[in-house]
């Protein structure tokens, strides 16, 4: 993380709905701009247009992303379009993606939800011209230039199983409520998970994997409830996406087994920060969105202008170096975050 931690984000969702229109879509107002403006469009339609599409929008993550793709933009002199939809839907992610290759974007970027849809968007763009890769969650089976990775699947996937297999005393039965079954990211954290229990941990069992429609924390709520109706015994639960562990973690609260049930997930220290305070979470496990989003905006300028990275990549604004895996066209983050009630308090997303 930085030292010097970021001034905190407000009124995230009004921001997130607010940066989330496409570009060019202007009022169509009749009355003429000023010489002033006229020249600010003029200048910016030169600059190079950086696109990403998050699974959804208005919630602390993506909207962290989003400000740290803003704050690249403005350092690396490049327009920044943020758009996605309120709810993860792979339907409207294409749609989106749609737009954006009618408005001649240079480079675009998102975050997977359903690869069998998105992918034949992806070819479409690049036979458009138009450099396309993906960020925070992969579709390794198209044709993206790149991914960027907020850290390896891998490590995201057996940290995780790790740091709940300590609170658990390392036996005991354990359930997954995930966001959308065709999410690339989520199931390959869960394969990892598995992977780590099946080799470490004999004595847990993961008794059950529900997912949720858009990753809707209603429905991680209700899955909650019934996993914990249905296994009574039940010691941990796993909240793969972000935006199920409100869900996940409220059904805990309200059935009274906070610190008898262990709720842990992905999520941002916004998100978990309540549940880490009453003592229902004790961790979350997650990186640093804001600088993921940055990442995303500065790889887009490198492939917009043709330029190649670096085994390792110094990068201002960036705390770490970033590393390139050119074998597997992965751009590397860092090492995942572990999220504590020590700790916070020290993040704004």
């Amino acid at each position: 993380m930085k030292n010097t931690m970021k001034k905190a984000v407000t009124l995230f969702m009004a921001a997130a709905m607010a940066t989330g229109m496409l570009a060019g879509c202007g009022s169509g107002g009749d009355k003429p701009k000023d010489n002033g403006e006229s020249k600010q469009q003029t200048e910016d339609s030169d600059k190079l247009k950086i696109a990403f599409v998050p699974q959804l929008i208005g919630i602390p993550y993506f909207t962290a992303m989003e400000k740290g793709g803003q704050q690249a933009a403005e350092d690396l002199d490049v327009e920044f379009l943020y758009t996605g939809a309120t709810q993860a839907s792979a339907t409207e992610q294409v749609k989106i993606m749609d737009s954006l290759i009618k408005q001649g974007v240079d480079a675009m970027s998102l975050s997977v939800l359903d690869s069998s849809s998105t992918n034949p968007y992806i070819e479409k763009a690049q036979e458009a011209g138009i450099h396309v890769y993906t960020s925070d969650s992969d579709a390794p089976d198209s044709t993206r230039e790149f991914y960027v990775a907020q850290a390896t699947d891998e490590a995201l996937g057996r940290t995780l199983m790790d740091r709940l297999a300590a609170q658990i005393g390392e036996k005991g039965q354990i359930g997954i409520v995930s966001g959308e079954s065709t999410a690339t990211n989520l199931n390959t954290w869960i394969s990892f998970i598995e992977k780590q229990q099946k080799e470490k941990y004999p004595n847990i069992e993961i008794v059950d994997i529900r997912y949720t429609q858009g990753g809707s924390s209603e429905q991680a709520l209700k899955q909650a409830q019934e996993l914990m109706t249905r296994y009574p015994d039940l010691k941990g639960i796993v909240a793969v996406a972000s935006s199920t562990i409100p869900g996940a973690a409220q059904a805990v609260q309200q059935e009274g087994k906070a610190g008898k049930v262990k709720v842990i997930g992905y999520g941002s220290p916004a998100t978990v920060k309540p549940f880490v305070e009453a003592g229902v979470m004790e961790e979350s496990i997650l990186w640093d969105a804001e600088e993921l989003g940055y990442l995303t905006v500065w790889a887009g300028k490198m492939a917009a202008e043709g330029k190649e990275f670096e085994e390792v990549n110094e990068i201002e604004g960036i705390s770490n170096p970033v590393t390139w895996d050119a074998e597997n066209k992965i751009l590397l983050l860092g090492e995942p975050l572990i999220i504590t009630k020590d700790n916070v308090d020290d993040f704004d997303f």
